[in-house]
């Protein structure tokens, strides 16, 4: 079931904090995580996932790889995430083709869909079948300063276009939670907000 708290892990942490910040999460009950790094070179992503991945499956929490396809198959993660280019890319795209049967069966995958009606009414699943959505963002954030206008009248709308699970994901904050659910999402993806002080942000959750 894709619901609840999905954590996003920033990009740039050393190991340490990584894993430390991410256990303080997965004992806290927290069973979705994205690996998510845009600056490492391959084999430290890779090193990396994997050292996530024996932690997860430890509190037996699913691990998803972000835009790596090939290293989510390699090390046996739970699954992956994508962004429409990603999903389209000449590497990714054989390797979805090749194992579509195994990766349909077993994997939860995600697909980023911003706020493209189009694309969570039809999302392209001609290799395989999305677990479930991300739109957004919801909000200003580091990683995205400036975001289309959506209101809230459409943000609530984009639940009715789909029967998928619809991950609400950027710029949500402890601050604002409250909000988003109020429009009816129940999977709130966050990154920054999060791991900057997991323990705190949990106990703030929790008195929601």
């Amino acid at each position: 079931m894709i619901q609840g708290l999905y954590a996003i892990t920033p990009s740039g942490l050393e190991e340490n904090d990584l894993l430390s910040n991410t256990e303080v999460l997965l004992k806290e009950g927290i069973k979705l995580i994205q690996y998510r790094d845009k600056i490492l070179d391959k084999n430290t992503f890779q090193e990396k996932a994997h050292a996530l991945l024996k932690l997860t499956k430890k509190y037996g929490a699913k691990l998803l790889i972000n835009d790596h396809v090939e290293i989510c198959l390699e090390i046996s993660a739970d699954g992956f995430h994508l962004g429409l280019e990603d999903y389209s890319s000449e590497g990714n795209a054989e390797l979805l083709r090749k194992n579509k049967e195994f990766i349909s069966k077993n994997l939860i995958c995600g697909l980023s869909c911003k706020w493209d009606k189009e694309l969570v009414i039809n999302p392209p699943e001609n290799k395989i079948k999305w677990t479930y959505l991300a739109v957004g963002s919801f909000y200003p954030s580091n990683t995205k300063s400036t975001i289309p206008e959506t209101n809230e009248n459409i943000k609530r709308e984009f639940l009715s276009y789909t029967d998928k699970p619809l991950v609400a994901i950027g710029g949500i904050n402890k601050k604002n939670i409250k909000e988003v659910r109020g429009l009816g999402y129940s999977c709130f993806a966050l990154s920054e907000a999060l791991f900057k002080n997991p323990k705190h942000f949990l106990n703030e959750y929790k008195k929601l």
